[in-house]
């Protein structure tokens, strides 16, 4: 239930019965927030609701600030500042938060349980409170606390006793009543904080509660038919078969079972005429009946990905659809997707009852030199109690082995008698020659965690990323030590293995193949089986399916929209799965590489699909190579390079949106609905691919425009950003500037617009004070309000004699005399830079102004402008960490170059001595994020103190 921040309502009353049936968590600051795992991968239709500074634990999906400003540290309300969440709520007609999107609703009554006014919350004392009664406000079934718990400390400091201490007792009862009128609309308020010192609300265990969301039912396939090859696992036996049997029962799937080797196989699978032949393992099977043809879609999971890859990849071509249980050996296979381990959860089950378990520790797998040191220091510590699989070398490990193997339900009541899973991943590649290294878990973890035993485990990319609390090791100390950690703590070893297995709540067999189907199973693949055409597979040398003249298909994931009825435009479906990572997205790829392209489409994302659209991209079907890219989902929006990302944006609705990506001459821009919303200079790529693609659910795309950046496109750029090494006439076509020295540097990070009319003696030490910068990428754009001709002469000489081809000299064609505006909107003009400064001729810097500031920027690209401090007339230290009027000077703040094109047209619209505070107030009412760095490196008036030049100030 993700509502994408354009979506959202701008007023507090529309957002009433927004979320209505949500399960919703409210989060205060208390230390049982520690506990909370956070809203990542936990099920969907979890809404979050936070106050103050929650942001700095997780971002929630709603920020609740009932306190005044004056009520925070600095430190705390910067992180209100900072907040990511999609709206804020507030009842402070002033509050100054440089948000998007705040939401101000009424004070009702102190202690009031009062739901039904749709301007009003009521209120106590403590914030959470508010919180719930927003929860009630969207329409919550379920309503949870977590760090409301009036104990000393909050979760990030100890920060002493809670300044509510004593209102408890009444704070207690309006919490009852708060929770008797919730009860009586049907909504259960419940304590989650084993902690919390509230007594009213009924405390519950966090993850039995989370728990009460999973497993969520999957979508039934009713009637399709689904013939499954068996392989028999060595280490895990039928487990594979036990868990898809389930799956299909779950699903309504038509199905029938047998193994690779059974006899009259083929035959069997002939008879029951299935939509899709599902082969587990494969390896056996493509052995055995080789490029036979069958009357029915094939799919093959494999499930020792990556330590085969260098065979299962000579075969793998064979079937029309690959699954792979690891993202690293994706690339190696036509027709490849994600499918990660699972489990069953009619077999993978808790015990009944909480009693005490059999063994401590535990190991179940197959034998290999890293398991063996690592299980081997678990037994010489006393430790271990039992081990499964092998061979066992080690004697110490042969003697506590209790089986070579075990049937899947053995194994899994072995899981459900132990407290402690240990998971040691394999080292043995027999065939992965690249040193591909795996990622994924394996079905141990997810098993293990489902039968209720806490899971230690070696780390791993995708594991720890998808549970993010799950214990790890690297070494065999560290594995004793977590093992002899969790023994002695039954409760927190408890509290960790509820939220790790809140993690995995949806890794289920019957989600597995729910996504198997869908993927193999398209519309245009159920039309061609229902035909009985007999399908022969496809060939290693089979190209990428053709799509048009432009595009190539990638990933089996396109289809045309033929049913257009009412549609203004041809439609396209991407429909890549359900998986998400690294390099999955599936769509459309240019047959041709661009030096410099136009593209241009409309797109409509489903519930949790996620868009990404690139360019210049190095390889034409290698999605992990490195691109510009567009990357767009419900809950983010941003444009980057690889990792390093230029700007976040608003994310779209659920509905369609026009995008375009320019990228010529080293400059990259993107519009939205014929809006520029960024431009870069980069220039790190020079060319390459595009695509149009998806991952996590379906996309449409209609309007899809690929071109050449020529001609007009050439044009329109060039005009948007002007050149100074161009002649006067090119440069100058829109403010008629004189250019009497051009900049001749390449495009810089940075560029620095200086006003002058006739104090040539300043402009002398700004120029000396720009040119000691420590740093060296930028350029000094010099625009003189057309003084007096031997004035100008004076300062031609002057920026001659700097002999500096970084900086340029204009001249406006006429006097303005307007406070420097016009000769400042024609310096922003020709500004090439990513970021911009404007510096006034009597003022200068430090040598170490910019790069505090560039940092800042570089690290977070939710900023639109940091300002240092400044050192005032010599007299004063101007540091206010918030902009007012006469505490902020013009030349203070770097802005990143498009928001003047973004929100004030590429000009300076203003008319008053005090434009350059009008300017900032103006980006800050439009949402625009700001930072203030501490260091005292603008010097105003610095021809009057020039002795401060040099100097280089601590923050």
């Amino acid at each position: 239930m993700t509502i994408a921040r354009d979506a959202l309502p701008t007023s507090f009353a529309a957002f009433r019965d927004r979320h209505r049936g949500a399960t919703v968590v409210v989060c205060g600051c208390g230390a049982s927030l520690g506990d909370w795992p956070g809203a990542r991968a936990l099920p969907p239709g979890l809404i979050t609701i936070g106050v103050n500074d929650v942001g700095r634990r997780f971002t929630p999906d709603y920020l609740v600030v009932v306190n005044h400003r004056r009520q925070f540290t600095p430190e705390r309300h910067a992180h209100v500042v900072d907040s990511w969440a999609r709206a804020v709520f507030t009842q402070l007609p002033d509050l100054d938060l440089p948000h998007a999107r705040v939401v101000r609703f009424e004070l009702g009554r102190r202690g009031g349980t009062g739901l039904d006014d749709p301007r009003r919350l009521d209120y106590t004392d403590n914030s959470p409170y508010v919180a719930v009664c927003l929860a009630m406000h969207l329409g919550a079934a379920r309503i949870g606390l977590i760090g409301v718990d009036f104990s000393d400390h909050h979760f990030f400091a100890a920060t002493g006793r809670h300044r509510l201490n004593g209102r408890l007792a009444g704070i207690d009862a309006e919490y009852a009543a708060l929770a008797a009128a919730c009860s009586a609309r049907g909504v259960a308020l419940v304590n989650l904080s084993a902690t919390s010192r509230l007594t009213t609300l009924p405390r519950v265990d966090m993850g039995a509660w989370l728990g009460g969301l999973r497993p969520l039912p999957a979508p039934r396939r009713d009637g399709r038919r689904v013939f499954f090859v068996h392989y028999r696992f060595l280490s895990c036996g039928t487990v594979f078969e036990t868990g898809l049997r389930e799956a299909a029962d779950s699903l309504g799937v038509v199905a029938e079972h047998g193994y690779w080797d059974e006899p009259g196989l083929a035959a069997r699978i002939e008879r029951f005429r299935p939509e899709l032949i599902l082969v587990v393992h494969g390896r056996r099977f493509a052995q055995r009946f080789g490029g036979r043809a069958w009357r029915a879609r094939t799919a093959v999971w494999l499930l020792d990905e990556p330590y085969e890859v260098d065979d299962t990849a000579v075969w793998s071509q064979r079937f029309h659809t690959v699954f792979v249980n690891d993202a690293a050996s994706l690339q190696r296979h036509r027709h490849a997707h994600l499918l990660p381990a699972a489990y069953a959860p009619g077999l993978h089950r808790p015990p009944d009852g909480a009693g005490p378990r059999r063994y401590r520790l535990g190991f179940i797998g197959g034998g290999n030199p890293s398991r063996q040191r690592m299980l081997a220091a678990l037994a010489q510590a006393g430790l271990l109690d039992y081990v499964v699989g092998g061979p066992w070398h080690d004697p110490r490990l042969r003697a506590l082995c209790i089986s070579d193997k075990l049937p899947a339900d053995e194994a899994t009541a072995l899981y459900r008698q132990s407290d402690i899973v240990v998971n040691v991943f394999r080292d043995r590649h027999h065939y992965n020659r690249q040193g591909l290294p795996g990622t994924a878990m394996n079905p141990r973890v997810c098993e293990a965690l489902a039968c209720g035993a806490l899971v230690i485990s070696e780390p791993r990319e995708a594991l720890c990323a998808d549970v993010p609390e799950l214990p790890v090791f690297r070494t065999a100390d560290e594995a004793v030590a977590l093992a002899t950690h969790f023994i002695a703590r039954p409760e927190e070893r408890a509290r960790v293995q509820a939220a790790c297995a809140a993690r995995l709540a949806g890794a289920t067999y019957a989600r597995r193949l729910e996504v198997v189907m869908d993927i193999s199973l398209g519309s245009n693949a159920v039309a061609e089986v229902a035909q009985g055409e007999e399908h022969e597979p496809p060939a290693e040398s089979t190209p990428a399916p053709s799509f048009d003249d432009d595009w190539l298909g990638l990933g089996g994931a396109v289809h045309p929209v033929r049913d257009g009825a009412g549609a203004d435009a041809p439609q396209i479906l991407v429909d890549p799965g359900t998986a998400r990572g690294p390099a999955l997205e599936r769509g459309l790829a240019s047959r041709r590489r661009f030096d410099a392209v136009d593209l241009s489409f409309e797109v409509r994302l489903s519930p949790g699909a996620c868009l990404l659209a690139k360019v210049h991209q190095g390889d034409q079907v290698d999605q992990a190579s490195n691109s510009y890219h567009l990357l767009m989902d419900q809950r983010r929006a941003y444009l980057a390079r690889h990792q390093h990302v230029f700007r976040q944006f608003d994310p779209p609705q659920q509905e369609w949106t026009a995008l375009r990506l320019v990228c010529v001459d080293g400059v990259l821009s993107l519009y939205r609905a014929g809006r520029l919303l960024h431009r870069v200079r980069d220039g790190r790529l020079t060319g390459g691919f595009a695509f149009v693609g998806a991952q996590g659910g379906p996309v449409w795309l209609r309007r899809v425009v690929l071109a050449p950046a020529t001609g007009a496109v050439l044009a329109a750029v060039a005009r948007e950003t002007p050149d100074p090494r161009e002649s006067p006439s090119q440069v100058a076509a829109g403010d008629r500037l004189r250019v009497l020295r051009p900049v001749r540097c390449g495009p810089p990070r940075w560029t620095i617009v200086t006003t002058v009319y006739d104090r040539v003696e300043c402009l002398r030490q700004c120029i000396a004070s720009v040119q000691r910068l420590g740093f060296g990428d930028f350029e000094h754009l010099i625009v003189a309000d057309h003084p007096d001709p031997e004035v100008m002469e004076r300062i031609s000489v002057l920026v001659d004699a700097a002999a500096d081809p970084r900086i340029g000299l204009y001249e406006l064609p006429e006097r303005h005399n307007d406070w420097g505006i016009a000769p400042a909107a024609a310096g922003l003009r020709l500004a090439r830079g990513e970021y911009l400064s404007f510096l006034s001729d009597d003022n200068g810097y430090t040598p170490d102004h910019p790069d505090p500031l560039m940092r800042t920027l570089d690290a977070d690209p939710r900023l639109g402008f940091v300002y240092s401090s400044c050192r005032y007339d010599g007299r004063l230290v101007l540091n206010h960490p918030v902009p007012r009027p006469g505490r902020i000077d013009l030349g203070q703040p770097m802005f990143r170059r498009e928001l003047f094109e973004i929100h004030l047209g590429d000009d300076l619209p203003f008319d008053m001595m005090a434009w350059d505070w009008h300017l900032v107030d103006t980006l800050m009412r439009r949402g625009v994020r700001w930072r203030h760095v501490d260091r005292q490196s603008f010097i105003f008036r610095l021809a009057k103190y020039p002795q401060l030049m040099a100097s280089r100030q601590a923050a």
